[in-house]
């Protein structure tokens, strides 16, 4: 009877080592058997005392970790004097960019990997989880600029109108935006809006810049600062600044909104996902790289 009770006894002993073993593990916490435990367990069974030592030093063992033992892990989680939870103090994440789309339903190439039309949409939601890399947190928008133009029965050429309603809420919600990157796509052909660096293909760019805005010149600047870092880094990957006024065009593009609205074409129609992608790429490292100098 008595070398059943053993065997039970070690069997729960068993048991019991294994789950604070595994938390130790998930953890990372310090247990560490002593060496009278250690000794107890090697000692021959028909010891008198074995069964009153080996149970006393296991439970001083297990009541030892704050994770079995009730009474420390609620000292060790409130504040004994007004028993309410301790707070670790977190860092607010504010978002510093926000990536929109005015004419959201632009779309790339599908290919066989990925049978699908890749839009600007997607390509923006990329960008975000790309800048967050670089630890610069950002909006994408979700809301639909298609939606709208219908709901309002607006042409197409509104969709700017739409896109700067999104801007101001966008800024009223997000205090510490000081950004806005619009994504576009542009209608050339791929030997126009593709180019090969190191073995690799990029979508190109192209800045589009509103001279009916007032303040044209602000965003000029910004602009030129961003397309010289990509001639350095990325020569060929720009098309340039194109500057667009007149009869038929919008010629502000919200730009009037910020210095820092920009519009980016980013390549054709004919352009693949990986093509796309990597220019993202670059877009989230030049957009790090300026921000960090301009902040």
């Amino acid at each position: 009877m008595k070398k059943r009770i053993i065997k039970i006894i070690i069997f729960l002993i068993v048991i019991i080592l294994s789950f604070v073993i595994t938390l130790k593990y998930l953890s990372s916490i310090n247990i560490v058997l002593d060496e009278e435990l250690i000794d107890i367990l090697l000692e021959e069974s028909e010891n008198t005392n074995f069964e009153n030592r080996l149970v006393n030093n296991l439970v001083k063992q297990i009541t030892s970790s704050k994770y079995i033992n009730p009474v420390g892990y609620v000292l060790n989680t409130y504040d004994v004097d007004n028993t309410t939870p301790v707070v670790l103090e977190t860092k607010e994440i504010k978002p510093t960019v926000y990536i929109y789309n005015t004419h959201e339903n632009e779309k790339y190439s599908s290919t066989k990997e990925i049978n699908i039309n890749y839009s600007v949409k997607d390509a923006s939601r990329y960008l975000k989880e790309k800048l967050k890399t670089y630890n610069i947190y950002s909006i994408v928008e979700e809301g639909s600029i298609t939606d709208v133009l219908n709901t309002n029965n607006w042409n197409y050429a509104s969709s700017y109108k739409v896109s700067r309603m999104y801007l101001d809420k966008a800024q009223k919600n997000n205090k510490d935006l000081v950004f806005y990157v619009d994504i576009h796509r542009d209608s050339v052909s791929k030997s126009i809006s593709t180019i090969k660096i190191d073995e690799k293909k990029y979508a190109r760019t192209m800045f589009l810049l509103g001279l009916e805005n007032p303040n044209y010149k602000e965003n000029q600047v910004v602009m030129e600062s961003l397309e010289t870092w990509l001639n350095i880094n990325y020569k060929g990957l720009s098309r340039g600044i194109y500057k667009k006024q007149g009869k038929g065009v919008n010629g502000v593009y919200n730009q009037d909104f910020s210095p820092n609205c920009i519009l980016i074409e980013v390549g054709g129609e004919e352009n693949t996902y990986d093509e796309v992608v990597n220019t993202m790429d670059v877009i989230a490292e030049m957009l790090y790289e300026y921000m960090k100098e301009d902040l």
